[in-house]
């Protein structure tokens, strides 16, 4: 573990000129869902420049009391030899926006194996304020899965993960399935109610000459230990191609409201074949196996972008799927229109046509020839729908990217009492930044995590944006999932 005394560059606030926070803390403004809240950070957003190198959030979660917790990358020393690579980061942040001092050093946790690319892609809040965060751990050889955990202060728990000296523990496990040098990568982790913990992205096949990526689930205890009960005994599994001859990429694993898989705990996993205009789902049950009542019995569902007759359906890249309190999935992913799409599947994996038109519902803001991408999806307390990345924006000359956030209602027609008609845009620096994660707090506030990149520097910064929601308290009893 590295917290290094290179944190006195800690918290850098990035005000922008942005005439999208002009009203936000006029006293004549009448504040309503999608406005920035100028209560955080400095006008509404902050960025953090922890060691003046890369950097950016990939997961955001709230906590009951306020607070929340960040999770990505960020580069810095190696723990061992000279030089630098990228380590995973975690920073907890006090309701306004500060750090919170009282977790790791200053208000960040960062990690590093062996030297080589770490970084934490999705994190959960346990009930006794401990830290789980799924990604990936590197050798210096291939990366493997990987998992942390970490106490309330932001200190590694020894009693979790692979053996170390004595009886103690590392904190964090790493699984290594296609083998040395091949490389094995985490996006999504979810925690069943038992406390076992499903971690899910892809490892790569040789298969017709190649090495293609292929999607891959395994289960740990709640102890960090590779769970054996799990897909006949080998603690993962590894799902067919999706696309033949083709890389797969998983992208999320679904969730409900308050960050739990269905009751029955069953797996439903999502996301896109490279180069192939399709996007896919996959449900496994809670032990792993296919599960053959999802997708006409083969346990998957496949969609393709298509235009017919002037029409866009489905989606070529899928980036995040939701499940909804009667059981439905919403997913979120850009098609041939080029926008922030989603779309809605039955519990069995048939589209529901019933919502937005045939089953799908866009909302674009940038031209034609521009993309407006989603990375993150999140849902209301009262069933209303959020995606946030980013869009094209060109309101101060050349294109650049920019935080964009868009709601839905629960049926899937765009909100248009939500920010500008919909969405909301807001540029937090001249240069480029957007959002990779998205979460509703316990207030019903929006908060949007990503990264954001100054003019003359480089290196990417993490970003957070808070908008307001719906005062809403619908899922607050389960907030924080289950207690063990």
């Amino acid at each position: 573990m590295k917290c290094t005394k290179a944190i006195h560059r800690l918290h850098r606030i990035a005000i922008s000129a942005s005439i999208l926070l002009a009203g936000a803390t006029d006293p004549a403004f009448a504040a309503h869902p999608g406005d920035v809240d100028g209560n955080f950070g400095q006008g509404g957003y902050l960025t953090s420049d922890f060691f003046g190198t890369d950097e950016q959030v990939h997961a955001v979660a709230p906590m009951r009391d306020g607070r929340f917790v960040a999770t990505g990358k960020v580069t810095a020393a190696n723990a061992n030899g000279s030089g630098g690579s990228e380590n995973v980061a975690v920073a907890r942040y006090l309701p306004n926006g500060a750090l919170d001092p009282s977790f790791g050093t200053g208000g960040l946790f960062h990690l590093d194996v062996d030297g080589a690319s770490d970084e934490g892609r999705a994190v959960r809040v346990l009930s006794d304020n401990s830290v789980l965060v799924g990604g990936t751990l590197s050798t210096s050889a291939h990366s493997d899965y990987g998992i942390v955990k970490l106490r309330p202060n932001g200190t590694l728990d020894t009693a979790f993960g692979e053996a170390d000296a004595g009886t103690a523990r590392k904190g964090y496990v790493r699984l290594d399935i296609g083998g040395v040098d091949i490389h094995d990568n985490a996006y999504a982790m979810a925690v069943q109610r038992n406390g076992k913990i499903v971690l899910a992205g892809i490892t790569r096949v040789f298969h017709d000459g190649f090495l293609y990526g292929q999607v891959a689930v395994a289960r740990f205890t709640a102890a960090g230990v590779l769970d054996a009960s799990f897909a006949n005994g080998a603690g993962y599994v590894v799902l067919a191609p999706f696309f033949g001859a083709a890389g797969d990429t998983l992208s999320t694993i679904a969730l409900d409201q308050a960050g739990n898989l269905a009751a029955d705990d069953r797996i439903v996993v999502g996301g896109y074949t490279f180069g192939r205009n399709t996007a896919f789902l996959a449900r496994l049950t809670a032990d792993g196996s296919v599960d053959t009542t999802f997708g006409s019995g083969s346990g998957r569902v496949t969609m393709q972008a298509v235009n017919s007759g002037g029409v866009q359906t489905g989606i070529f890249m899928l980036a995040a799927a939701r499940l909804t309190a009667d059981g439905h999935i919403v997913v979120a992913g850009e098609g041939n229109d080029r926008g922030m799409a989603v779309m809605r599947f039955n519990a069995n994996g048939s589209l529901d046509t019933t919502f937005g038109q045939g089953g799908r519902s866009l909302i674009k803001f940038s031209g034609a020839s521009d993309e407006d991408i989603p990375a993150a999806l999140a849902l209301q307390g009262n069933g209303k729908i959020i995606a946030a990345g980013y869009a094209t924006n060109r309101a101060t000359g050349a294109a650049h990217q920019d935080f964009f956030v868009g709601r839905w209602l629960a049926n899937g027609a765009v909100d248009t009492a939500f920010g500008d008609q919909g969405s909301k845009v807001v540029q937090i620096s001249a240069v480029e930044d957007g959002a990779f994660a998205v979460a509703v707090e316990i207030s019903g506030n929006i908060l949007a995590g990503g990264f954001s990149s100054q003019p003359n520097v480089a290196p990417r910064d993490f970003a957070l944006l808070r908008l307001l929601g719906d005062q809403d308290r619908i899922f607050a009893n389960g907030f924080d999932g289950p207690a063990f």
